[in-house]
């Protein structure tokens, strides 16, 4: 089952797609498209949906947050078929020409990837439409090479997978909170209110969601600290913090996603932070 949900905020219009093959999908992808520049190209397990909304659309330049699946799943049916110039971090461009294995829960809700040889450019200062005018800020910890686009005048941020949620209860594998943590803290020095957001897009008070999901970022990072200073393990943390591991959602997802993850991703940066002061 292939699914879209369509809305317009301003002059963004934004498309929902799902995707399962037995029942409704369980998570739904975002991508927005705005006087021919499309941000994200949805899941490529939902392809047939996306080509057929997207084909009475002109798409002279698409702009890519960062490499996972669900983000970047249709870029080659959109370069063979439109031309467009591509916009993303060298990482994502790495991942797009070689391709990559997903995880079977991956193949499952979004599907896979495969490699092809598409010319992609790097961020340039400004990403420009007709009216208006997009800034790439590199905001790395969901992945290495996450990017946001703000559009200042308008106080649209286009987000990636940055916010989700204000409170984040599990992380993927490789997610840095830390990095999580600055990321939030230098889009706040800029001014928006709308969040267009790869998964929950919020149409208005979006800054004060991130300054939320700032502070809660920030109080558990600093509870994690204090528990790994006194030589606790990750699941003594989270027995101290009453956090308890979601095991299905564990081994359903090849352990790929784990509430462990957000205590590890603040004792591994802990332990960096240690070493290089020892050795500065």
């Amino acid at each position: 089952m292939q699914t879209l949900k369509k809305n317009k905020w301003f002059d963004v219009e934004i498309f929902e797609f799902g995707y399962s093959p037995i029942s409704k999908p369980l998570m739904t992808v975002c991508n927005f498209w705005v006087e021919g520049l499309m941000i994200d190209t949805a899941q490529r397990n939902a392809q047939k949906l996306v080509a057929k909304t997207f084909q009475n659309k002109h798409i002279e330049q698409i702009a890519l947050t960062h490499w996972h699946e669900d983000h970047i799943g249709n870029t080659a049916y959109f370069y063979q078929t439109y031309k467009p110039i591509i916009f993303c971090h060298p990482f994502t461009a790495q991942k797009l020409y070689t391709g990559f294995k997903v995880l079977f829960y991956e193949q499952f809700m979004f599907g896979k990837i495969d490699a092809y040889p598409i010319p992609t450019q790097a961020f340039p200062e400004k990403i420009c439409t007709e009216h208006y005018e997009f800034l790439p800020i590199h905001t790395p910890g969901h992945s290495p090479d996450h990017t946001v686009f703000l559009e200042p005048k308008q106080g649209w941020l286009f987000s990636g997978d940055l916010f989700v949620s204000p409170r984040i209860k599990y992380f993927r594998k490789g997610e840095d909170l830390g990095e999580q943590i600055l990321s939030i803290k230098k889009i706040l020095q800029y001014d928006f209110d709308t969040i267009f957001c790869g998964h929950y897009p919020q149409k208005s008070k979006g800054k004060e969601l991130f300054k939320q999901k700032l502070q809660y970022f920030e109080d558990f990072y600093e509870a994690v600290k204090m528990y790994y200073q006194q030589g606790l393990s990750s699941k003594e943390i989270m027995k101290e913090l009453k956090i308890r591991e979601v095991h299905w959602l564990k081994y359903v997802t090849c352990l790929d996603v784990s509430v462990e993850y957000m205590v590890t991703s603040v004792m591994r940066r802990e332990k960096k932070l240690q070493k290089h002061t020892l050795t500065a």
